[in-house]
């Protein structure tokens, strides 16, 4: 004897109308497997996505920032009259500048000369240098006749080159310098600024300008490419200031010729001389700096040789203490 299909055990079969009127009241209690399962992970949520790389990229800063909190201060310490290295043509291996020791290079010659740990002085041939002291802090030279060209990645006053009363003092450059046996020469910056005083007077030179010097005198800051008209004038102009004349015709010439990248040359002259803010140089600054021409009473400061009103300009353009250590190509020597 066969059983009748019950729909209650078996669903696929056909219920009949009361079954079906039950099933439909009960179908909101029934069970029904959840879409996820409980004991799922949660996939990352995007705001979190970003964490990984962050934390990966500080702790490389981390890492980085502690190598230089200990790499700088190695570098910029010295012992006292401890030697420089030297590498020559001449020579096949380095050799040891002491204190006192002078270094000689002939004809054809060059020589590469390790500053402490801070930079590097290379020097052309028929070159002279005198090794006078060296410290952490404090690494002077003296040039008697030739060429040089150094680069340092130091705080401000830790290389200089005496000779006699007069000092150039790097503050954290390149540069080059020329002298001559009568104590003449040049001096060109390639990056940063150097410091060039004789005498107590101090002339600022940034890069891009050079100066020419004397024995007891430097130049005023030139762009090598200012127009020739300009540099003659200048000169002149600061010649004839010196010597106590006043030269008017020439006060317009070096007006009407400057152009806008000379602004430290008219800067500096007018600095090193107050009195020529009286004429036509003061307001043409004014127009380079962007400045009112007809401010009188800051004019009239100036001529005075006010420190405030003079300074009051310097503020508005880029100069020392720079921040040394952006010119970290400096430092790759």
């Amino acid at each position: 004897m066969s059983q009748r299909p019950d729909p209650l055990w078996q669903p696929d079969e056909r219920s009949d109308a009361d079954l079906i009127r039950m099933e439909t009241l009960l179908s909101r209690y029934r069970h029904a497997e959840p879409e996820h399962p409980s004991w799922q992970v949660a996939a990352p949520t995007a705001h979190r996505a970003w964490r990984t790389p962050v934390r990966v990229a500080t702790a490389a800063l981390l890492l980085v920032a502690a190598g230089l909190a200990a790499w700088l201060p190695w570098r910029l310490a010295w012992s006292d009259g401890e030697p420089w290295t030297v590498q020559a043509d001449s020579e096949s291996r380095e050799t040891a500048l002491p204190v006192g020791g002078h270094l000689v290079t002939a004809a054809g010659e060059h020589a590469i000369v390790r500053v402490a740990r801070i930079g590097t002085v290379d020097m052309s041939p028929d070159t002279r240098m005198t090794l006078l002291e060296t410290r952490q802090g404090h690494h002077r030279v003296a040039l008697e006749s030739g060429h040089i060209r150094a680069r340092i990645w130091a705080p401000p006053g830790y290389f200089g080159v005496l000779d006699g009363a007069a000092e150039v003092v790097d503050l954290g450059c390149e540069f080059d310098l020329w002298k001559t046996t009568d104590g003449s020469g040049r001096l060109s910056v390639n990056s940063g600024w150097v410091m060039h005083a004789v005498s107590g007077r101090e002339t600022l030179v940034p890069a891009g300008y050079a100066i020419t010097f004397s024995e007891t005198r430097a130049g005023i800051p030139i762009r090598p490419d200012a127009s020739h008209e300009f540099s003659t004038a200048i000169a002149l102009l600061d010649g004839a200031m010196v010597d106590g004349h006043r030269d008017m015709p020439t006060e317009q010439l070096v007006a009407r010729f400057a152009a806008s990248s000379d602004i430290h040359s008219v800067l500096s002259l007018l600095t090193r001389h107050p009195a020529l803010a009286s004429g036509p140089l003061y307001p043409r600054l004014a127009v380079m700096l962007g400045q009112s021409p007809d401010d009188v009473h800051h004019r009239e400061a100036w001529a005075a040789g006010s420190a405030h009103a003079i300074n009051a300009w310097w503020d508005l353009v880029p100069r020392p203490p720079k921040q040394w250590w952006r010119n970290w190509r400096d430092a790759l020597f």
